[in-house]
């Protein structure tokens, strides 16, 4: 059984007292069925302990293994079965072998379906989540900065150096080593990105992920109240 423990800490003591207003509601699609399901529940084990067991059902993560394009249309089909109950909608995806066309139009995607919403008065807001080449880059942007351009296995097998331990793409307590260390991903993942131009397709940004930007936005929840 895992323990969870240590995630509570990350330098600051847990509240005493859960927070009574609840996180807004959050669908998450993931390419992976493992990885970041793991990663995502993790950080949802955390916002519980801020908030209490009541804020689980705030977060709905489904892990679907499929494409990129795929990954959107299950979002959707999901939503219309369950009403607009929520207000972010977030496709995560690595680049791997897929077309670049596929890879970039789920962004372009997401961002007509919000232009949409916004017109129609719906509060409801599409992010797509990407990394090129895989989310193994932002796991190593916790330790250091990298902007070379190196295969998954590379990834997999610094990830293991830095981890100090064989990393598997299953690992359950990947998030226990890598949330004290949020804060500088965060910072160098947006390093790397600058290093792009602004208009230059996802698919062409290797290595690059805005990973830090769905991290970014539940930081808030992460943090215990004083």
């Amino acid at each position: 059984m895992r323990d969870r423990s240590f995630r509570v800490r990350c330098g600051a003591e847990r509240a005493s007292v859960p927070r009574m207003v609840l996180p807004e509601r959050h669908l998450f699609v993931t390419e992976g069925a493992e990885t970041e399901p793991n990663y995502l529940n993790g950080l949802v084990d955390v916002i519980c302990q801020n908030y209490g067991e009541a804020a689980r059902r705030q977060f709905k993560i489904i892990g679907e293994g499929n494409n990129t394009l795929y990954l959107l249309q299950r979002a959707e089909a999901y939503l219309q079965n369950e009403g607009d109950e929520y207000q972010h909608v977030w496709i995560i995806y690595d680049k791997d072998d897929f077309p670049p066309d596929d890879f970039d139009n789920t962004v372009n995607r997401c961002e007509a379906l919000n232009k949409r919403f916004k017109a129609e008065g719906r509060e409801i807001q599409y992010h797509a989540i990407w990394s090129n080449q895989c989310i193994e880059l932002w796991f190593l942007l916790h330790f250091n900065y990298l902007d070379t351009d190196i295969d998954r296995a590379q990834y997999r097998a610094t990830l293991s150096d830095k981890l100090g331990r064989h990393y598997e793409k299953n690992d359950e307590e990947i998030l226990d080593a890598l949330l004290p260390r949020t804060d500088r991903a965060i910072q160098n993942a947006k390093k790397l990105m600058e290093k792009y131009d602004e208009g230059e397709p996802p698919s062409q940004k290797a290595p690059g992920t805005n990973f830090y930007e769905l991290v970014e936005y539940l930081k808030g929840y992460l943090t215990p109240a004083k």
